[in-house]
C-alpha cells in the first residue's frame, strides 16, 4: 500500500483556495481588488531658446617666462663623429653642438675641386685665345656648372655640422633611451637637443590642447587686479610630445606693468556673432556624428536634430534646427 505525503507549500496553497472558496460562498458580491501603482509624470527642468548675441572665446591663465623652444634637428641621417652638449648647458648661437661623420661629402668635395680647377683653367685659356663664340661660351657653361656643383657641395656638407639656433640653455637631449655620443647612428628629422631661448621673456599662455580659431593677430584681453588690457597672440608654438605635449601662445601687450604680476587671466575673444539663437551647451546631446536637443512640446518630451557653431562658455549657438522660443530640456536623457 502507496503512503502519499503533502508538502507543506502544497498544503498551504489548497487552504487559500479554500478560504478563498468560502468567502465566495458566504458572498457573491465580494470582488478581488488589485492594486495600480499610480506614477507621477516626470519633471523637466527647461530653458528657453533664446536669440542675441554671442563671442568665441577661450579662457587660460598667461605669464612671464622664457619666450620659446627651439627643437634642435638632425637635417640628414650619418653617424656622430663629435658630440658637444649636455642637458643644462648654457650656449650661444652658432655653437657647435655636434658633428656627424663626412668622409664620404669631403671625398666628393675634393673630387669637385679637380673638376672645377680644370673648367676654370680650360675657360680662361680659350678665353685668352681668339676661340669661337660657340666653343667659348660652352665653356663657360661648363664653367658655371661645376661652380654651381660646388656650392651645393659646401652646403650639404654645413648639414653635417649641428649648431645652437640661438643663445640659451640646453633643456633636454633626446636619446630615446640609449646614449648619444661618438658613432651612434641618427635619422634626419630626430631632434637632437631643445635649447630655451632666454634672450627675451614674454607674456605667454598654456593649454593642453590646441585651438586651431586662435592665430597671429587674435586678440587678448588680459584682467589684472588694476583692470583690462589688450594684446595680440603674435606666436602659436608646440612643446613637448605625446602626453606631455602643450601649446604656447605667446601674446604682445605694450603695457609694462604686467611684468609685476606672477599670473594674470587671458580671454583670447575668437569671433563674434549678432542675432544668433542659443542654448545652453549642456542642453546638447551627441552621438557620434549626431547632435540634438529634448524639447519639450505640450508636456512630452521631443528629439531634435540640430547643428552648433561657436560657443562662449556655457551656451552655444544653434545653426540649423530651432528658431528661437523653444523650450529646451536640460535635465534627463
Amino acid at each position: 500500500m502507496k503512503k502519499f505525503f503533502l508538502r507543506p507549500l502544497a498544503v498551504l496553497s489548497a487552504m487559500a483556495v479554500l478560504a478563498l472558496t468560502g468567502c465566495g460562498k458566504n458572498d457573491d458580491s465580494a470582488e478581488i481588488s488589485i492594486p495600480i501603482l499610480e506614477t507621477s509624470a516626470p519633471v523637466y527642468n527647461t530653458v528657453t531658446a533664446q536669440t542675441g548675441d554671442i563671442s568665441e572665446k577661450y579662457y587660460g591663465e598667461a605669464s612671464f617666462g622664457i619666450s620659446h623652444d627651439s627643437y634642435v634637428k638632425f637635417s640628414r641621417s650619418g653617424q656622430i663623429a663629435q658630440i658637444n652638449v649636455q642637458n643644462g648647458d648654457q650656449v650661444k648661437k652658432g655653437d657647435v653642438l655636434c658633428v656627424l661623420r663626412s668622409e664620404d661629402i669631403e671625398e666628393q668635395i675634393e673630387e669637385s675641386d679637380v673638376w672645377l680647377k680644370q673648367s676654370k683653367e680650360t675657360y680662361e685659356k680659350l678665353l685668352a685665345k681668339n676661340t669661337p663664340a660657340t666653343e667659348l661660351e660652352y665653356a663657360r657653361i661648363d664653367y658655371e656648372l661645376q661652380k654651381l656643383s660646388r656650392e651645393q657641395l659646401d652646403r650639404e656638407l654645413a648639414e653635417y655640422t649641428i649648431t645652437a639656433p640661438c643663445d640659451g640653455q640646453v633643456t633636454a637631449v633626446n636619446d630615446y633611451e640609449r646614449e648619444l655620443n661618438v658613432n651612434t647612428k641618427v635619422w634626419g628629422g630626430d631632434w637632437l637637443c631643445i635649447v630655451s631661448d632666454n634672450s627675451e621673456n614674454v607674456l605667454s599662455c598654456r593649454m593642453l590642447q590646441k585651438v586651431d580659431s586662435i592665430g597671429y593677430g587674435t586678440r587678448a584681453i588680459i584682467t589684472t587686479l588694476s583692470g583690462e588690457v589688450e594684446g595680440m597672440v603674435t606666436n602659436v608654438r608646440e612643446k613637448g610630445e605625446g602626453n606631455t605635449q602643450t601649446y604656447i601662445y605667446e601674446i604682445r601687450c605694450d603695457e609694462q606693468d604686467l611684468k609685476a604680476f606672477n599670473k594674470v587671466d587671458v580671454c583670447f575673444d575668437v569671433y563674434d556673432k549678432e542675432d544668433v539663437v542659443k542654448i545652453p551647451a549642456k542642453a546638447v546631446k551627441t552621438i557620434q556624428e549626431r547632435k540634438y536637443v529634448n524639447l519639450l512640446i505640450d508636456g512630452v518630451k521631443v528629439e531634435q536634430d540640430i547643428e552648433t557653431g561657436i560657443e562662449d562658455g556655457d551656451m552655444v549657438e544653434v545653426t540649423n534646427g530651432l528658431v528661437g522660443g523653444e523650450e529646451i530640456i536640460i535635465n534627463g536623457e
